[in-house]
């Protein structure tokens, strides 16, 4: 399985109990407030239906202030964040991202900055923290709001604070296949007074939540492929697209479902046992790519400890190519996102600078994969990935 969620079946009785029982669900939901204010404490909190929506609710907040300016992307990132500036409406300007820390580049940051972007929004890719304290200097310099997409940083510290305590607002993910895990679900943390007015705006756009009952067989699905022998199976079937990388158009805003935050109150002690688990794995692989030229690893900042949600290396288009091919899919390696975000066909009119070159962000979408790191991984899987790092690594 690519991302394995920490889950269990007690988590999945607690989401059960929350349709029935109003009562649980809303002491879930204080209870999921509680747990992220204690590790981050941040000013405010907004629970969402998903990591989109938080996103998007965030990007509405932020602009109300700056009405017609645009908003800065990382050209290389998930498409859930071109999904999130279209749901916005918010025009954007790309940014650049260094191939081998996966970093803003600061140059081209620069220039977003000074055609006028009031929002900069940066992502710690694959849970790797970014150096969020240099883009906000950046971005207090040309008074614009830092927006801290930590989606995929659950466990990942930065100077021994968590990441997504970084920006003004932070946006977390517990959907399906990220570190801390509900199912859906998602939250806006404030971290400032600009951030709290978002968070405040950004809470009178939400709908009431679905039922949850999606969530709830999802997630069965999910506890279900657990190991990478059984998830092999589905995956090799084409139309059900698991692992790939889609374009999402934007949803209705939402408030989230009573099973989400259930769950994310019942696994929150597990998934820090899966970020050490993670930890250690990556470990493995980390010392099974040394040596390798056709396999180059991402370099961490020394004062950052990575939550590893996947581990990521430039391959060589040889390299590369092994990645994509079956065997490698049943083992959970998966090619990186395949096209920067100015080349989406649906997003790429939105785009004030989308045809600059964008050069780095290039090269990750031409070069990068990722192996899989999370705890359910065997002692057979660990060295069947060595094997394939061997093998596609030239030696």
């Amino acid at each position: 399985m690519p991302v394995g969620s920490p889950l269990s079946v007690a988590a999945l009785l607690a989401g059960a109990r929350a349709i029935t029982r109003s009562g649980v669900a809303a002491a879930s939901r204080e209870r999921v407030t509680a747990l992220l204010s204690e590790r981050y404490a941040p000013q405010a909190v907004l629970l969402t239906d998903s990591g989109t929506a938080a996103l998007t609710a965030a990007l509405i907040g932020a602009l109300q202030d700056r009405p017609g300016c645009a908003v800065a992307l990382p050209a290389y990132s998930c498409y859930d964040v071109a999904t999130a500036a279209v749901g916005a409406g918010a025009s954007v300007l790309l940014y650049d991202t260094d191939p081998h820390s996966l970093a803003p580049d600061l140059a081209s940051l620069r220039a977003t900055l000074r055609r006028g972007a009031a929002v900069v929004v940066v992502a710690h890719l694959y849970g790797y923290p970014l150096d969020v304290a240099e883009v906000q200097r950046l971005a207090a310099e040309a008074g614009a709001i830092v927006v801290e997409d930590a989606a995929q940083a659950a466990g990942a510290t930065l100077d021994h604070c968590p990441v997504g305590g970084l920006g003004s607002v932070a946006v977390l993910s517990f959907g399906r296949g990220k570190g801390l895990t509900g199912g859906s679900g998602g939250a806006l943390l404030a971290h400032d007074a600009a951030g709290a007015r978002i968070v405040e705006r950004a809470g009178g756009l939400l709908a009431e939540p679905h039922a949850g009952w999606r969530d709830l067989v999802a997630l069965a699905a999910q506890l279900f492929l657990a190991r990478a022998s059984v998830y092999a199976v589905p995956a090799a079937l084409p139309f059900l697209r698991l692992g790939q990388t889609v374009y999402r158009k934007p949803r209705a805003l939402r408030a989230p479902t009573a099973v989400s935050c259930s769950v994310v109150a019942a696994t929150w002690p597990l998934a820090d046992r899966e970020t050490e688990a993670r930890r250690g794995n990556a470990a493995r692989l980390l010392a099974a790519l040394e040596g390798h030229g056709e396999l180059e690893t991402i370099r961490a900042l020394r004062r950052a400890r990575p939550g590893y949600l996947r581990l990521p290396v430039l391959a060589t288009t040889t390299a590369r190519r092994a990645a994509g091919e079956a065997r490698a899919r049943r083992l959970g390696i998966m090619p990186g996102y395949p096209t920067v975000l100015a080349d989406l066909e649906q997003f790429g009119a939105r785009c004030l600078n989308g045809d600059a070159g964008f050069p780095g962000s290039r090269v990750l979408a031409a070069r990068l994969c990722t192996l899989p790191t999370h705890g359910r991984l065997t002692g057979p899987d660990l060295a069947s990935l060595e094997q394939w790092i061997r093998e596609a690594g030239g030696q």
